[in-house]
Parts: structure tokens; C-alpha cells; sequence
């Protein structure tokens, strides 16, 4: 197989950068390694969509994630775009989101390859890259291409490329804990009132700290990746590994798994409106919050964060904030991993590197402000024809708490894909593309930078 673009993931950010190349008339190809597009938002269930809010009359993400929504709106998947905008997390129907995107790549001439997954790469040259290699049911197989997205969110193709990465905080590599969301239905919540929340709220509490529960909060649940009545996403579960590690990672789908199970089962058995209640979803894939991030031709940090730095190369505006699971995977006083961490277990870095931690006082941009994502962030050291989206961009360990949410990564992709298309038009390596021309397509897409 052959297409001049071909994107490696259909995750937010792949499924951005395969629709914004196509709607150019460029020759796309996107390669998944499930049955379906989404990603986190699917094989995750993860929801609400975050990093889009500004405030209420300006959004920070157009582009992409407009056109998705309106679409998805239309078949009764989640609010209009005017409505949805305006809240902080866009809740959405996970099993539409399916089919509403599916149906707006194809309209855009999308050419999509399921059940492939992405396990070595062929080059023509040092930092040029021929195909990419996956393997599905007709064995291994080559896809080649003149320009490559990596829209992995693991960076895959970028490491089998050869290309250079960090992984997790420099002093001892841990990456943010993995964590699960699930689905709970037949839940009556009429009986969810204020006094019934915050009596099971405290009791939930109370399980947590004594070892019982696994869970670094005591919601009830939200309307993320579901908007259907009776029907609440949990978000409450935390594992300790590398995304990256085979056998890590299943034994992080097993251990979140088996921890969804026992809070289903204390809330069936101790919360009013639980009673006839039932587990609807399991994730498909462990959320996995950090991996690998490419070194690129510039790399986001904590400062161009909380200053709100702009820059003229900017691709994409993100106004999400320095949100850092426990790499340790710790529930019990420890929230965030942040200067302020009252943990009293054995801490590497509150004991030898407290000074590089952030403060909880200071992890977000300035008030109704952004920050840029430049386009240097998507280009690996050396590249020619290979470029990242999504959260395993250019950015240390604490900016990228601020640019892996979901809608950040579609407007990564967005411009990705134009980047890739303009490059292949004009028959440019991927750094000598015009980012002014980038950007006139992205205001022509109605993208936000």
C-alpha cells in the first residue's frame, strides 16, 4: 500500500492531521491499530473533551474539533458546537464518536487501514523515511509514503525511526501514572441528592485512606463520554508503568480493570441511586497519560506555560494547565505531583529534588490567556519527511502535563496534516515548510492558532 501522506493513529490527533491534509486534496492514508477512530476518547472512554475553553465567547481549538463536533451533534452524539464551546469539558456519546468521525474522515477522502498496528520502519536515508512497517491479519506489511505523521501517541514511529526522545522526568524517568475510565448505567440520579453525594463522598474517603479503595478522588462520576441519562464516566483509577512496556502495560489493564470492578461494587452496595445499577464499559486501552517525547527542533517548558508565551511559528493555542498524576501512582495525599505533595511515603523527588517540582499555586497559564504551540515542536531533530502530533511532541515532562488533553492534540494534528500536504506539494523537507502558509490554511480551516 502507498499514499503520499499516511498517518500512523486515529486518535484525536491522527484523525485531525488525516482530515485537515485530505480537505487540501492531498493523498491520505491513516493506519489504525483498532476497528475504529477516537482513541482515547473510544479505546479510553476517556471524556470530557478538555483544552478547547478560553471562555465563553472565544474557544482556544477550532478546526477539527469544531467540524467533529457539529457532526457528531447532528446525531444526537453532544451539544452543538455555539453550546459546547462554551463549557470547560465538552461531554459526548463515546459509541457515536465512533461512527460520527469514521463518517467525516471518509467525506473528506480519508483512506482508512484498520487492525494494523505500526512495528518497525524502513528508511531511505538517515532522517527520511520510505514506509512504515505494521503488522494485521495479512502478516506484516509495508505502507509507504513521501510524508509520515506520527500520531502514535507513543511517538512509535518516530523511536523505530531512530529519532531521539526523553521519556518521563529527567531524575529518574517515571512518566505520570496510567489511569482507567469506566462506565456505569441504571444509575437513578434523582437520588443523587447533596446530602446523598456528600455522605458517599466521605465514605469513599474513608476507603481510600484505609487502603481499600484505589482512587485518587471521590467523584460520582460525570457526564464525559456519555451524555445518556442514568449513565456517569468514572475517572478514579491510577497504575504505575511504562505505557511503552508490553508487560506493563497488561498488567496495568488488568489492575485497573479489577480496581473499576471494587468501586462499582462499593457504590452498587453503599450509594443511594446505585442499587439497580451496572457496569456499561470497560476501557478498551489503559489511558496513558506520558510516554516518549520526540526531541525536537524546540521543546515546550513549564515557563512557556505559566507565562503564556506566544511565538511566531504558533500552530496551535492551549490554555490547560500543569495536570501531573503521581508517577509513582500514589493515591493516598497525593493528588498532583507538586512541591505541595503531603505524601508521607518514600518520595525521590520531594526528598532530593523538591525545587523542580511546580507549585499547586502556580500550574496554570495567565487568566483567559494561552499558550503557543509552536511548529517546531512536530519536527524531530533531523527530520525530513517525519512529523509528531499529539502529546508526544517537543515537551519536558511538566509542559506536556499542559498539551496531552484531547482537544490540544486535534489541533496539533490539524496543523500537522498541513504541514505534511504543503510539503508534499511543494516537494519541501518537513523543516523548510512555510509556517505563514501553514497558518493561512489553518484560518481557511477555520483552525485557531
Amino acid at each position: 500500500m502507498k499514499a503520499d501522506i499516511v498517518v500512523a493513529g486515529a486518535g484525536p490527533a491522527g484523525m485531525a492531521a488525516a482530515w485537515s491534509a485530505a480537505k487540501t486534496g492531498a493523498d491520505v492514508l491513516l493506519v489504525e491499530k483498532y476497528g475504529f477512530c477516537g482513541g482515547m476518547a473510544t479505546t479510553g472512554i476517556v471524556g470530557g473533551i478538555l483544552g478547547h475553553y478560553l471562555n465563553e465567547k472565544e474557544p482556544a481549538v477550532g478546526g477539527f474539533l469544531k467540524f467533529l463536533i457539529n457532526r457528531l451533534s447532528e446525531i444526537g452524539g453532544c451539544e452543538k458546537w455555539e453550546d459546547a464551546f462554551k463549557k470547560y469539558g465538552i461531554g459526548f456519546d463515546s459509541e457515536l464518536l465512533k461512527f460520527a468521525s469514521e463518517k467525516l474522515l471518509l467525506e473528506a477522502g480519508v483512506k482508512l487501514l484498520y487492525h494494523s498496528v505500526v512495528s518497525d520502519v524502513k528508511k531511505y536515508k538517515e532522517g527520511t523515511l520510505k514506509a512504515i512497517e505494521v503488522v494485521n491479519k495479512n502478516g506484516k506489511r509495508l505502507v509507504e509514503g513521501k510524508m509520515f505523521v506520527d500520531a502514535t501517541g507513543d511517538g512509535d514511529v518516530a523511536h523505530f525511526a531512530g529519532f531521539e526522545y526523553t521519556k518521563g522526568r529527567p531524575q529518574d524517568g517515571k512518566t505520570e501514572s496510567m489511569g482507567c475510565v469506566f462506565k456505569i448505567a441504571g444509575i437513578d440520579e434523582e437520588k443523587l441528592t447533596e446530602d446523598a453525594i456528600k455522605t458517599a463522598r466521605k465514605k469513599l474517603s474513608e476507603m481510600r485512606n484505609s487502603g481499600k479503595l484505589r482512587i485518587f478522588n471521590e467523584g460520582l462520576g460525570s457526564k464525559g463520554s456519555t451524555i445518556r441519562k442514568g449513565e456517569r464516566s468514572f475517572n478514579m483509577t491510577r497504575f504505575a508503568g511504562d505505557g511503552t512496556n508490553a508487560v506493563e502495560l497488561t498488567e496495568a489493564e488488568i489492575s485497573l480493570r479489577q480496581d473499576s470492578f471494587k468501586i462499582f461494587d462499593f457504590l452498587k452496595k453503599n450509594v443511594k441511586g446505585f442499587e439497580n445499577s451496572y457496569i456499561s464499559a470497560f476501557h478498551i486501552n489503559a489511558g496513558i497519560r506520558e510516554t516518549r517525547q520526540i526531541k525536537g527542533l524546540f521543546t515546550l517548558t513549564e515557563q512557556d506555560v505559566l507565562e503564556g508565551r506566544k511565538t511566531d511559528d504558533s500552530i496551535a493555542r492551549c490554555t490547560y494547565w500543569i495536570d501531573i498524576h503521581c508517577p509513582f501512582g500514589r493515591t493516598i495525599n497525593a493528588h498532583l505531583c507538586c512541591k505541595e505533595c503531603e505524601t508521607i511515603q518514600p518520595c525521590i523527588m520531594l526528598e532530593k529534588y523538591k525545587d523542580y517540582l511546580p507549585s499547586k499555586n502556580r500550574l496554570y497559564p495567565p487568566e483567559n490567556d494561552w499558550f503557543s504551540i509552536p511548529a517546531r515542536c512536530l519536527i524531530p531533530e533531523k527530520s525530513k519527511n517525519l512529523i509528531v502530533a499529539g502529546r508526544c511532541i517537543s515537551a519536558d515532562h511538566k509542559a506536556m502535563g499542559a498539551t496531552r488533553v484531547m482537544a490540544t492534540c486535534m489541533a496539533i494534528g490539524h496543523a500537522a496534516g498541513i504541514m505534511a500536504s504543503i510539503a508534499v506539494k511543494e516537494k519541501y523537507d518537513v523543516f523548510q515548510v512555510s509556517v505563514k502558509k501553514v497558518q493561512d490554511i489553518l484560518t481557511q480551516q477555520q483552525g485557531l492558532f
